[in-house]
């Protein structure tokens, strides 16, 4: 294992995190320091999260007939699938000596885009893992509620703390509820005159 590189999250760009470029699952440690209550929630309702590859952590084999796991594990997460889908050993060979050490290095190709698209697919609980059993539904219920107070906890306590005080300066009125409802039929009877 290397030394993580902080960068951004890709999950929550105004978050630093430290990532492994080099690691199984980089996604997942960006996601578990940026967004844990989001993992969470995700592994209670879809499983364990995505692997790079829909077949495990490496491809079975690679375009160019080089070992996956000789060559993929010593370029960053950002190369690995392009390296997978080349044809040429002498490409991807070289790959590993001009970027195998430079943990920024991003090359597109149509496997990193289904990777993050199937982990954001997970992030929001849309991707289950073919192997997972089922969600325990006590065990969502709580991570629902942990995710919601991640998300609006301080707002809901502004607005109810705003809506006390206010309240407070705006006592409600004093009719009760078989008034309130008499005069409103009352008033609506008016308008439809």
């Amino acid at each position: 294992m290397t030394t993580p590189v902080a960068q951004a999250s890709i999950f929550s760009p105004q978050q630093t995190v430290y990532v492994d470029p080099w690691a199984v699952n980089p996604l997942l440690d960006d996601a578990e320091q940026a967004i844990p209550e989001t993992v969470a929630y995700a592994r209670a309702v879809g499983g364990d999260p995505p692997s790079m590859w829909d077949s495990g952590d490496l491809p079975p084999f690679t375009a160019s007939g080089v070992d996956p796991q000789v060559v993929l594990t010593l370029l960053p997460w950002k190369m690995r699938h392009a390296a997978a889908m080349n044809a040429s050993a002498a490409t991807v060979l070289n790959w590993v000596e001009e970027y195998g050490h430079d943990s920024g290095i991003k090359m597109q190709s149509p496997g990193l885009g289904d990777y993050i698209a199937r982990f954001r697919g997970w992030l929001a609980g849309k991707w289950v893992n073919p192997a997972f059993q089922g969600a325990d539904p006590d065990t969502v219920a709580a991570t629902e509620n942990d995710l919601y107070d991640s998300l609006f906890g301080a707002q809901e306590d502004a607005i109810n703390a705003k809506l006390a005080a206010l309240n407070a300066a705006n006592p409600p009125n004093p009719r009760t509820a078989a008034e309130r409802a008499a005069r409103a039929a009352q008033l609506l009877g008016r308008a439809v005159r």
